[in-house]
């Protein structure tokens, strides 16, 4: 039976007891999305995972996306995404490859899959090499945030709806992605969603990042400044935690809940080898204060 051992952090907890040789049942399953509901950020350390054993476990927290970019999915298991800077050939990608930009664009507070119309409910991502020093992942609890907030800004914020878009969210890539194509256009138009999500435990939280291009009704320039603001109390006040990856270490955050950021590295020079999995959110947990 696996426990929770909370992190000397805002949020998160260590995974003790979990065996990847186990096949994962409804026992795991329930004490899985407890724990995550609860802490937010889950750490497993020590465990050499294979693909398939991935894919199992992120099947315990639901439906598992196949994301956007088909070159980056693994090629025996698709709803593994394969973040890492290192080529095919075991060369690293040169600072502004289309591969390197895609990466540094992840260092933006973000939350994952916000521009679908239903959003993701957790990310999985597992170390298979990590740099000497940098990329470490940062994790924001933004139901704190929310309550740190000024009353007067939280009864504003209450009232208002964010546009989220993949398309926006590529264009303003700090090393700028190829534009989107019509069809890709046409598969994820921009979405709206409340800015404070009402979660399963009746608790609330912001919802926001790097896919939120701006608040409806709002100009783009003023949406971004009182998005830039918040984001900059996230450092100032105890919200955040810190992971310091370790080769085949496994954290599963709750995107309902958190947003995350990866922490630069030296991208040309150092590897970092990571597999993603991102579980779908389900239209029951969506609906309702959400919709």
């Amino acid at each position: 039976m696996i426990s929770f051992a909370p992190l000397t952090a805002p949020l998160g907890a260590f995974v003790h007891g979990f065996d990847p040789s186990q096949e994962p049942d409804e026992s795991l399953t329930q004490a899985l999305a407890a724990g995550l509901l609860e802490h937010a950020v889950l750490v497993f350390r020590g465990n050499e995972l294979t693909p398939t054993q991935l894919v199992q476990l992120g099947q315990t927290f639901g439906k598992l996306e196949i994301l956007p970019e088909p070159d980056k999915r693994h090629p025996d298991h698709p709803e593994i995404f394969d973040l890492t800077n290192v080529r095919p050939n075991g060369t690293l990608v040169e600072f502004d490859e289309p591969q390197a930009v895609f990466l540094r664009g992840t260092q933006r507070w973000h939350t994952d899959s916000s521009f679908r119309a239903v959003p993701a409910l957790c990310t999985m991502l597992y170390a298979k090499e990590v740099p000497t020093r940098g990329g470490q992942t940062q994790f924001a609890d933004m139901r704190k945030a929310l309550r740190l907030l000024p009353p007067e800004d939280r009864a504003e914020i209450a009232e208002l709806r964010l546009v989220h878009s993949y398309e926006f969210s590529r264009a303003n890539n700090p090393g700028r992605m190829e534009a989107m194509s019509d069809d890709e256009r046409a598969k994820y138009p921009p979405v709206e969603h409340p800015w404070i999500r009402t979660n399963l435990d009746d608790s609330q939280s912001l919802y926001m990042g790097g896919h939120a291009s701006h608040i409806v009704g709002r100009d783009v320039d003023e949406s971004r400044h009182w998005f830039a603001e918040i984001e900059a109390q996230l450092s100032v006040h105890d919200v955040v935690y810190e992971h310091q990856w370790q080769p085949h270490d496994l954290v599963v955050w709750d995107n309902r809940t958190t947003l995350h950021r990866l922490l630069g590295y030296d991208i040309a020079n150092e590897r970092r080898v990571m597999q993603r999995i991102t579980v779908a959110g389900s239209t029951s947990d969506w609906a309702g204060a959400n919709s």
